[in-house]
């Protein structure tokens, strides 16, 4: 599974980005917006991305924003570490609650300790982020998986073509990449070859 992290580029719009990304295959477009106000990110997203996503059956979430995407009808959000600290009230059960049952929600976990609270909440996925060390994802999964939850783990980060193999093999479930496929000199070729390999290494 790949999730692409979908941000603004010096190079191409949102809603192109969005674009080549679903022309090369991706099913699950990832909105990272950060410093974006909402009624500025309602004028990047509305009517474009949300209808392309919507014509193309392609998954849409967005970090931290769990009311703006209610209003939007996306399908989901991501929710970050710095999200949590800013909202220290909420927990994944009263997001949950919020949401509804068929939003997608993911959460942002460095620690696998963590995650056994997330399973009772119904929460779809755990992003854990490339920059805590190999070491340290590889580790992650095996303490996850020995716990016996079997919630899928995505991890997120720039990586390397040649190193997402490894990512899979370390036991992870999806990747979650923005700069390799907005920076590539072509978007839609770099989503194929992205996904691609995901297949070959799953």
């Amino acid at each position: 599974m790949l999730q692409y992290i979908l941000s603004e580029s010096d190079r191409y719009p949102v809603a192109e980005l969005a674009q080549m990304a679903i022309e090369g295959g991706c099913m699950w477009i990832s909105l990272h917006l950060t410093g974006k106000s909402d009624q500025e990110i309602r004028e990047m997203l509305v009517p474009d991305v949300v209808d392309m996503c919507r014509e193309a059956s392609v998954f849409l979430t967005i970090d931290d924003r769990p009311e703006l995407a209610r209003e939007l009808g996306l399908h989901g959000v991501r929710l970050s570490r710095e999200w949590f600290v800013i909202h220290p009230a909420a927990t994944p059960a009263s997001m949950r609650e919020d949401m509804g049952p068929e939003a997608v929600i993911g959460i942002e976990a460095v620690d696998s300790s963590a995650v056994p609270a997330m399973v009772p909440a119904d929460i779809d996925f755990v992003t854990v982020p490339a920059s805590i060390g190999d070491d340290r994802l590889r580790a992650f999964v095996i303490a996850v998986r020995d716990a016996g939850i079997k919630i899928p783990l995505v991890a997120e980060g720039d990586f390397d073509l040649e190193d997402i193999p490894t990512i899979f093999a370390m036991g992870y479930n999806g990747l979650a990449v923005g700069k390799p496929i907005t920076d590539a000199g072509d978007p839609v070729t770099a989503t194929g070859s992205i996904l691609d390999i995901i297949s070959n290494a799953q």
